[in-house]
């Protein structure tokens, strides 16, 4: 495939299905696509049979192809000539019927002949083209030929030139994502795009040099250390061109990379690697002319540079960047960014021999580096003490799952949150724990102050702003917003795909955005992800087993995720609301265990419920928890009330939910009502992956028992009474008991009876043992 050429491709089309009698000359420097743009372009028109391609023209074995190069024909008799002497011996004619003969008749597309391979078009070869393309017209032919430079001052009026410029980054990426097994990191492109000055070939030979961690950008990659033999040919004419001066301002032009040399202000080359070619050329020994060659930028093992690797999260040089002496003396900034990237990626590294690479202390002189890019700039002490406190919070949050007070940690939220100059890492930190707080709105809020563009962000800023939008996508139920911002990460670093809070994020938009089953629980590294990230990570995996059906593993699932984290990124109400969801689902009625009881305890601060999708959330966990014997009034409430709106997610979660507790308590036709609502509405909404679960849970419900006792459909007269009936009362104590006569009951009794699908009080007895509804179960 050609990409990026789109314009190129128009251009070729066009004068290969004209009628004007001129030749095309394709210019470009060797790799950067000619021969393909160029048979592209003639497929495309309909050429792929008829058009010839003539390689090797130059040389004394020239041979005609046709375009899939299936075919082909000695030429040898035919060979371009070099010399002036020699043009009037060329047959062009009798050149033209021999590939004429051979191609015979082709296809019904344009006959147009391809001389690939020209090399540098000299004055000699530029008549001997024209020559050929005078006697082509006169057998309707075209000419399109491919050559790497012009050495003619000045060509004939009828040679017309199209310039194969360098490709831009994103057509670039998908050529090296076509040939490559291996994800690219993005500024990895750019880099590559850099060094091989857009040239395909070039980029694709860098990269074949790159291991796997380069190439992702897990290690860090400043450029090559020599010339490829690629390059070499793609810059020997000019390479020979230049002179001894020229030469030597390339030999001594700084090259550091395209993000190395904006980030310095430092001019550079535009082809670097012809400037790698000046040194080798002026020789090794590092000077030319007395002056001393630019190195190209490496990655050093101080402190500065720990600090590079993980602004560029390049986390698998960590291991070989003098750890152990960084760790016992870390500087303020380097402290920072190693937790800020610790609690991102949720990576603790305490498994490293060197020790793990965190201050053991917190206070404002490495903790203001966490939340500030210039934090001399901060003069509000107030704020800097809060950021202090919140770097303690969210640290012991990391290692025990708790937050001992999580009212002081939102109001030094609130305090730390509007300040300017904020670094990413740290605003992705906040979101999170305003999120984990239930504050969703603050959390929009402090994404929305702080969105404006800066320039210089790291890659660890560029990442952290991705999954802090993901994370309260996720929070809303947004899951095409996580996925797309999921995305933008991974495509600047690949490995972030492999982190577990990112993986328990895409496993839950997954299942609501298409139904897909999460395929693995266990993680990878399982000893280096803390208690917080694993405990986030079984909350985002128990909500994905929930929305496909899978009720049981999702009890399993969120209950281990609020063992590990009772203040996940969730927040505390939905979890738990997940979590009774999961148990009315899969246990019968009046069966919750003791142990998912006790994890329901805690008592829920009405500052974490006061967001109105959070507000929904709890509404629908009390409606569930209803032991009053009406569950389905609870809910009624909860879907007509206006005061706080919720969102299309949490309806959509109420319906289901309602549908789902209904059905279970023998109101399948209320519940019924409720899947279907909820099956509209999830389509409309971009959450097709209930679909899945909605049908699993009423394939299981039909198969434990058809469509089940309608014991919600009962009226309270009849619920009194059917209680009596079931504890061995006769019609006339019942009748005693109500205040009725004797016939009344025996009416009421026999339309339950056929409400409920049985046939006498025995059916009744063995019906209410085997599923009784919530009223009864406790009566």
């Amino acid at each position: 495939m050609v990409h990026g050429r789109d314009r190129e491709l128009r251009v070729i089309g066009h004068f290969a299905t004209d009628l004007d009698p001129t030749v095309l000359v394709v210019r470009g420097l060797s790799g950067i696509g000619k021969t393909a743009t160029v048979l592209h372009a003639l497929k495309q028109v309909g050429a792929g049979a008829s058009a010839v391609r003539v390689v090797r023209p130059c040389s004394p074995r020239p041979s005609a192809h046709d375009l899939d190069n299936s075919r082909r024909i000695d030429l040898s008799a035919w060979s371009v000539p070099d010399h002036e002497e020699h043009d009037s011996a060329f047959d062009a004619a009798g050149f033209l019927r021999a590939v004429s003969v051979w191609a015979g008749d082709g296809g019904p597309g344009p006959r147009v002949l391809f001389i690939d391979d020209v090399g540098v078009l000299t004055a000699e070869r530029a008549r001997w083209l024209q020559h050929l393309a005078d006697e082509a017209y006169g057998q309707d032919w075209r000419v399109i030929a491919a050559v790497r430079s012009i050495a003619v001052d000045q060509l004939s009026d009828d040679v017309e030139v199209l310039e194969l410029g360098p490709l831009d980054r994103l057509p670039l990426r998908r050529v090296l994502d076509m040939e490559l097994s291996v994800p690219v990191a993005t500024d990895v492109v750019e880099h590559l795009r850099w060094w091989s000055a857009g040239n395909p070939r070039l980029a694709l030979e860098l990269a074949g040099s790159l291991s796997a961690a380069e190439l992702c950008g897990d290690v860090a990659w400043s450029g090559p250390e020599s010339v490829s033999s690629g390059a070499r040919r793609a810059y020997r004419a000019m390479l020979a061109g230049l002179d001894p001066a020229t030469m030597t301002a390339l030999a001594t032009a700084p090259l550091g990379g395209a993000s190395v040399a904006r980030r310095d202000g430092r001019a550079t080359v535009r082809h670097p690697l012809l400037a790698l070619l000046c040194r080798e050329a002026r020789g090794t020994d590092g000077h030319v002319d007395g002056r001393e060659t630019q190195p190209v930028d490496r990655v050093g093992t101080g402190p500065g540079q720990v600090a590079s690797v993980l602004d560029g999260l390049h986390l698998d040089d960590l291991p070989t960047r003098a750890w152990a002496a960084v760790a016992a003396a870390p500087g303020p900034r380097l402290a920072a960014r190693a937790v800020g990237v610790s609690l991102m990626a949720g990576r603790t590294w305490r498994d490293h021999g060197g020790g793990p690479l965190v201050p053991d202390g917190v206070g404002p002189e490495w903790t203001d580096h966490l939340w500030w890019r210039e934090p001399a700039a901060v003069g509000d002490t107030a704020a800097r003490a809060a950021g202090a406190r919140v770097a303690e919070a969210l640290l012991g949050l990391e290692d025990t799952g708790e937050l001992p007070d999580p009212a002081a940690l939102r109001a030094d939220l609130r305090l730390l949150g509007p300040t300017p100059g904020q670094d990413w890492v740290g605003v992705d930190l906040q979101v999170r724990a305003l999120l984990a707080l239930g504050d969703v709105v603050g959390a929009r809020g402090l994404l929305a102050d702080h969105s404006g563009a800066t320039p210089g962000r790291t890659v660890a800023e560029i990442v952290a702003r991705d999954l802090a939008a993901a994370r309260v996508a996720a929070f809303d139920g947004r899951a095409v917003d996580v996925r797309a911002h999921l995305a933008r990460a991974a495509e600047l670093r690949p490995s972030v795909d492999g982190w577990l809070p990112v993986r328990g994020m895409r496993a839950a938009a997954d299942a609501v955005a298409d139904g897909t089953v999460p395929a693995s629980t266990v993680p990878a590294q399982a000893g280096s992800w803390s208690p917080r990230v694993l405990g986030e990570y079984a909350a985002d995996l128990g909500a994905a087993h929930l929305v496909v059906g899978q009720a049981e593993g999702a009890v399993a699932l969120l209950t281990i995720a609020l063992e590990h984290c009772a203040w996940p990124y969730r927040g505390r109400v939905q979890v738990r609301c997940d979590l009774v969801e999961a148990v009315m689902a899969s246990t019968p009625p009046g069966k919750v265990g003791p142990r998912t009881q006790r994890l329901l305890d805690p008592p829920l601060a009405p500052e974490e419920r006061s967001a109105p999708d959070v507000a929904a959330a709890y509404t629908r966990l009390c409606a569930l928890l209803a032991d009053d014997g009406t569950p389905s009034a609870a809910f009624e409430a909860a879907l007509q009330a206006s005061t706080a709106p919720m969102s299309p997610w949490q309806r959509a979660r109420m319906l289901v939910a309602y549908g789902r507790y209904a059905v279970t308590r023998g109101g399948r036709s209320t519940g019924d009502a409720m899947l279907d609502e909820a099956r509209t509405l999830v389509r409309l909404a971009g959450m097709s992956g209930w679909l899945r679960g909605i049908d699993a849970f009423l394939a299981e419900a039909d198969a434990s028992g058809g469509t089940g006792p309608e014991w919600e459909v009962l009226g309270g007269h009849e619920r009194e009474m059917v209680r009596l009936a079931v504890h061995g009362a006769t019609n006339s104590q019942i009748a005693q008991a109500t205040f009725v006569s004797e016939r009344t009951v025996v009416n009421r009794l026999r339309r339950a009876y056929a409400t409920l699908g049985i046939r006498d009080r025995r059916d009744l007895v063995r019906l209410a043992e085997t599923r009784p509804p919530a009223w009864l179960a406790g009566s």
